[in-house]
Order: C-alpha cells, then sequence, then structure tokens
C-alpha cells in the first residue's frame, strides 16, 4: 500500500526559538513537511512557492502582522485554500469573531499543548 503523501506546513513565527522547535516536533510526527519563515514577507513569499497545506501564523510580528499576512494569503488565489492557524499569546474579546472574520480556521493561544496543535493540524487537513 502507498504512504500517504506527506502534508506541507508552512510556520510563520519571527521567534527563531519557538518556530525550530515546533517545526522539528512536526517533523517527528512522521507526516509533515515544514518550513520555517521568521517574518510576514517571507511568510508571503514561501507560501506561494510552497502552497502549503496548513500555515501556522504567529500574530504578533514586526513590520507585518498576521492579520496583513492572512489578508495578503487570502487574496492570492496560490494560498487562498491553505488552513491558516493562528497562534498568539494576545487575547482580546474579539479576537475569536475578527480571526474567523479574517479567514482563521482556528486559533491556538500560546502557550499552547502539543496534543492542541496535532488537533488543529488533524481537523485541518
Amino acid at each position: 500500500m502507498p504512504r500517504a503523501a506527506l502534508k506541507k506546513v508552512l510556520i510563520v513565527d519571527d521567534e527563531r526559538d519557538l518556530a525550530e522547535p515546533l517545526a522539528r516536533r512536526l517533523v517527528g510526527d512522521g507526516r509533515f513537511e515544514v518550513e520555517i519563515a521568521l517574518d510576514g514577507a517571507d511568510g508571503a513569499r514561501k507560501a506561494r512557492l510552497l502552497r502549503p497545506d496548513a500555515i501556522l501564523l504567529d500574530l504578533a510580528m514586526p513590520e507585518m502582522d498576521g492579520w496583513q499576512l492572512t489578508g495578503l494569503l487570502r487574496a492570492d488565489p496560490r494560498t487562498r485554500g491553505a488552513t491558516i492557524i493562528m497562534m498568539t499569546a494576545w487575547l482580546s474579546p474579539d479576537l475569536g469573531r475578527r480571526a474567523a472574520a479574517a479567514g482563521v480556521s482556528r486559533l491556538l493561544l500560546k502557550p499552547f499543548q502539543e496534543a492542541d496543535l496535532m488537533d488543529a493540524l488533524g481537523a485541518a487537513i
């Protein structure tokens, strides 16, 4: 029986100390091929090239934040269908509503458990 293709995941987070261990956990799971972008502009470029199944996107980044990048991704036919899972430690009363309106599939509040991440990815892709 042929092995299932690896799901492509793009992690966009300006904190390398968070992005790299997260990538290692996903690759170690054996179901994911993972790329990292350390800012919004690189995230947009890599998303257009890679066409990932899911994008793990940090909300608070300098220059281009998660909201701006989500808008670019949803406007581009090459990335419109990717699942966006937004990661944030920032809470606000309208966060869930705003995320849904922007096209975010799921919110993960930092720090999140690995089981929550795998649940979000499993449900999304």
